[in-house]
C-alpha cells in the first residue's frame, strides 16, 4: 500500500469481510460480488459510476482479491489494463472483489464494461477472518469482465497488478473526484459545468 493512495483506497485495501458477512452477501438474490482490476478498483471513480454520493462508504464491501490464471494486457494507446486468460496456471492477476451490490449498481458495472468485454465466471482468493480474528484464504465465486480475443498488438503488464499512479494523476480522476465532492454538497454538475471532452472521450473509447 503506497502512502499517496487516496484514503478511501486504502480503506478499501486494508478492510477484510468475515466469513459470515460473505455467506450473507452470496445468499442475496443475484449477489455474485465483481471482480475488478481496473479504475473500478478506486472508490471514487466506482461511485462515480454506479452514480451513488460519496458519502456512502462503499470500500466496506470491497476487499483486496487474487485472480488464479489471467494476466494483464493493455492496448498501445491506453493505459487502461485488459484481463485475459493465461496458458500458465500460476499468473494471477490482484485486483478488488465488490460485495453486496443491488441490480441497478450491477447493470451499471456491465453498461460500463460490456462494450469489450465478457462477463465470466472466475474464482477469485481473498483473505477472510473467522470469529476468533484468525485469517484464513478463502476461494469465492464471482464475475469478472475479460478479454475473449486474440492479445495479439497488446502490451502484457509484466506485474500482477496495475499500478494506479498515472490515472490518479490525470484529469479524468480530479474531474470524478471533484464532481463526487460537490454531489455529497448537492451541487450538481449541471449547475457546475458541461462535461468535459476528455470524460466523453475516454466514456465512449474505454
Amino acid at each position: 500500500m503506497k502512502p499517496w493512495y487516496p484514503t478511501d483506497f486504502k480503506l478499501a485495501l486494508s478492510n477484510t469481510i468475515s466469513k459470515d458477512d460473505v455467506t450473507i452477501f452470496q445468499q442475496q438474490p443475484g449477489s455474485s460480488p465483481r471482480f475488478v482490476y481496473g479504475v473500478l478498483m478506486l472508490p471514487t471513480v466506482l461511485k462515480y459510476y454506479i452514480n451513488i454520493d460519496q458519502r456512502y462508504e462503499i470500500h466496506t464491501s470491497m476487499t483486496q482479491a487474487t485472480l488464479p490464471g489471467y494476466q494483464l494486457y493493455r492496448f498501445a494507446d491506453s493505459s487502461s489494463p485488459i484481463l485475459s486468460p493465461s496458458s500458465d496456471p500460476k499468473d494471477t492477476v490482484e485486483g478488488m472483489l465488490i460485495f453486496n451490490l443491488d441490480e441497478q449498481q450491477r447493470n451499471a458495472l456491465y453498461e460500463f464494461e460490456a462494450g469489450l468485454m465478457c462477463l465470466t465466471n472466475v474464482q477469485v482468493e481473498i483473505c477472510q477472518k473467522d470469529t476468533n480474528q484468525m485469517h484464513h484464504l478463502h476461494t469465492v465465486d464471482a464475475g469478472a469482465f475479460t478479454w475473449t480475443k486474440s492479445t495479439q498488438g497488446m502490451t502484457r503488464i509484466s506485474d500482477s497488478s496495475w499500478c494506479v499512479r498515472e490515472f490518479l494523476q490525470s484529469p479524468f480522476y480530479q474531474y470524478m473526484s471533484q464532481s463526487q465532492d460537490r454531489s455529497s454538497l448537492g451541487v450538481s454538475d449541471w449547475e457546475y459545468s458541461e462535461e468535459p471532452d476528455f470524460l466523453s472521450r475516454y466514456s465512449r473509447d474505454h
